[in-house]
């Protein structure tokens, strides 16, 4: 499977707070976070439930990619799902086994866009 996910006993919001709180203290910081769910609702007018997505990175771990590839970027900041599905509750990451075949189409129109420019 392409990622590694966890069903946790909380709601989205308590294990966001928790995970951010655990996060500090390895010295990696949430630099951006997202609520697809609430664009869904505001774009389509379509309830679904709670979805965020957390990104998070450590600037030094980050840099220090960034010396091996420089568009490491593409991949880093880490994204990471907390979720609603079903009445339960997860947090997930992906990896990289088979996630390319999932984003292969929305990757090449992308990449059709950026050769267009």
């Amino acid at each position: 499977m392409f990622r590694y996910r966890r069903k946790v006993g909380m709601s989205v919001e308590e294990a966001e707070k928790k995970f951010r709180e655990e996060l500090a203290k390895r010295g990696y910081k949430v630099i951006l976070d997202f609520t697809p769910s609430d664009v869904i609702k505001n774009n389509l007018g379509v309830e679904m439930e709670p979805y965020r997505i957390l990104y998070v990175c450590n600037p030094k771990v980050f840099y220090e990619m960034t010396k091996k590839e420089y568009e490491i970027g593409s991949f880093a900041p880490c994204p990471v799902l907390f979720y609603e599905k079903d009445g339960e509750t997860y947090v997930a990451i992906n990896t990289a086994d088979d996630v390319l075949d999932i984003i292969k189409e929305p990757l090449e129109v992308v990449k059709g866009v950026i050769e267009e420019l």
